[in-house]
């Protein structure tokens, strides 16, 4: 049996299918949006030099590979699996943390108001002994100034990929909506128009390079780093909430770096790590899942040893 007929496609009517070009090392993939999904697993041609895997790959070795996902369908639970973390982010740790801080900012000054908790904090007029006003003050402005500046840009980074994508003929309404902060509108699609146009290599789809910089992911990490980085700073220098902590005696011992005041400060730290490495992850990963096949099994036959 030739490559060709060992890797031919399972049936013309997934319209999904591999061709091998002028040079037989450039394994690309062919596809027409159908509902169909990628659940055709094919064996690796021996001849496929498109990833790193240094695993032998002749015939009989057993590997079974996925070929990569371009156009694929976002499905209704990876919608909202990001929806549900995205939005918990910004929920819980921004607007509520940064309503908490607000509050007990405000709290912890006799006579303060709340203009001067967020205008006139860092002036000489408010230096208190108790804890850092100022921290406390620029702490709010990036959780809660720093979100309606990345929902802004964003946005318009979103608009401009529309018009890219309407220019070159797409239907550009989804992939504009998949990378802007109001993304949840994407669950009202239909499964034939949710595919995300980004996650085609571009040699098929020919869109402008800054298209391919991941701007949104991008935007976020340094969202999450700068919120992370004025956390830590309030911490060190006493929270908003350091009166409180005092008069209830959780200054002393391990209560002083573990107790209820503190935990949404942490609560915080551990969700924009997270999300921070998930887009550094994700980043760096994109180009080895757009382009790669990828591993998924192996025969059971291959396991057994030579004789």
């Amino acid at each position: 049996m030739n490559p060709q007929e060992a890797y031919s496609p399972p049936n013309q009517q997934n319209q999904q299918f591999f061709s091998y070009e002028n040079n037989p090392s450039d394994v690309s993939l062919k596809y027409q949006h159908s509902e169909s999904n990628y659940e055709y697993a094919s064996r690796k041609p021996p001849f496929s030099t498109d990833d790193d895997v240094t695993t032998n790959r002749s015939l009989t070795d057993g590997w079974m590979f996925r070929p990569p996902e371009n156009g694929h369908v976002i499905t209704t639970g990876e919608m909202i699996s990001r929806i549900v973390q995205y939005y918990e982010m910004f929920a819980v740790n921004v607007f509520l943390l940064g309503y908490n801080v607000l509050k007990n900012a405000k709290a912890g000054v006799s006579s303060s108001t709340y203009n001067n908790v967020l205008f006139d904090a860092c002036s000489d007029r408010f230096v208190i002994e108790q804890f850092d006003f100022c921290a406390a003050s620029r702490l709010i402005w990036v959780l809660i100034g720093g979100a309606v500046i990345y929902f802004v840009f964003t946005s318009i980074v979103a608009f401009g990929l529309y018009l890219e994508l309407k220019r070159k003929g797409y239907d550009a309404s989804f992939t504009a909506l998949w990378h802007s902060p109001v993304f949840v509108l994407c669950y009202f699609y239909e499964d034939r128009r949710r595919v995300d146009i980004l996650r085609i290599p571009n040699k098929y789809v020919k869109l402008s390079i800054w298209t391919r910089t991941h701007v949104h992911k991008i935007s976020l990490a340094l969202y999450c780093l700068f919120c992370m980085i004025f956390i830590l700073i309030s911490l060190a220098h006493g929270t908003a909430e350091k009166s409180r902590i005092d008069g209830e005696g959780f200054d002393k011992g391990l209560k002083k770096y573990y107790n209820p005041y503190l935990i949404p400060y942490y609560l915080a730290l551990y969700i924009f790590s997270k999300t921070l490495l998930e887009m550094l992850i994700s980043i760096f990963q994109d180009k080895n899942l757009r382009n790669e096949p990828e591993r998924i099994g192996r025969e059971y036959s291959s396991f057994k040893k030579n004789e």
